[in-house]
């Protein structure tokens, strides 16, 4: 079977139908995180989640909308955070609200373990690829770990199984791939992981919300 792993979509509808086409062809679609935030298709890419995603777990940026935005964030943070505590269905917001911290469970006849920052830290923790905590994630006994919040791919084998961060949907922070949105294939028979990575209409992303209040600061991460 394949289990396709997505994380960090933001309110970015664009950058979901644009993968739609790849996660099709998995089995079932695992989120780790963060449908919400910056971007402004909030009920949109609900409906997306909704209808494509098997299990998802809430990221920092959803416990936001949920609980409030914190003092300090960062303005592009504090927009789409306030956009979409405004613009939220009630119905939504119930299922956001249902969502784990952290899932752990078996998909596919594999044992699986995500969360959107890490397993110690749902939702502060930023596992980089030069973190020291990311070694200790193979202590974790599941054949695969799956975490997001960096916005950038990683994937590493431990003695366990596989650790993988399949990069974001909506908000991609690898150079190589801004204005992409990214998920990660796995064949639960051979363990093989394959990447998605499709182009999409950034322009109009960012129109959007300019249209809804946003500052110029809502390209970054978006154009290069």
């Amino acid at each position: 079977m394949k289990v396709a792993f997505i994380s960090d979509l933001h309110a970015n509808l664009e950058a979901a139908r644009a993968l739609t086409p790849s996660l099709s062809e998995a089995d079932m679609v695992v989120c780790l995180g963060d449908v919400l935030g910056y971007y402004c298709q909030v009920n949109e890419i609900m409906d997306w989640v909704r209808e494509h995603v098997t299990v998802c777990v809430l990221g920092n940026h959803d416990w936001f909308v949920l609980t409030g935005c914190p003092d300090g964030v960062p303005p592009a943070v504090k927009f789409g955070v306030d956009h979409a505590a405004a613009t939220l269905e009630a119905d939504h917001a119930r299922w956001l609200k249902n969502l784990p911290l952290l899932w752990g469970g078996h998909l596919a006849d594999k044992s699986m373990l995500i969360a959107h920052g890490s397993p110690w830290n749902p939702l502060e923790d930023y596992l980089y690829d030069d973190s020291p905590k990311l070694p200790e994630l193979g202590d974790f006994k599941f054949d695969i770990l799956g975490f997001g919040q960096t916005h950038r791919y990683h994937l590493t084998r431990s003695a366990s199984g596989l650790v993988l961060n399949p990069g974001a949907v909506g908000q991609s922070r690898d150079r190589a791939t801004l204005g992409h949105a990214t998920a990660a294939i796995v064949d639960t028979m051979s363990m093989e992981v394959t990447r998605s990575i499709e182009r999409y209409d950034t322009a109009k992303v960012i129109q959007l919300a300019r249209q809804c209040g946003a500052g110029e600061w809502i390209g970054k991460h978006l154009v290069s």
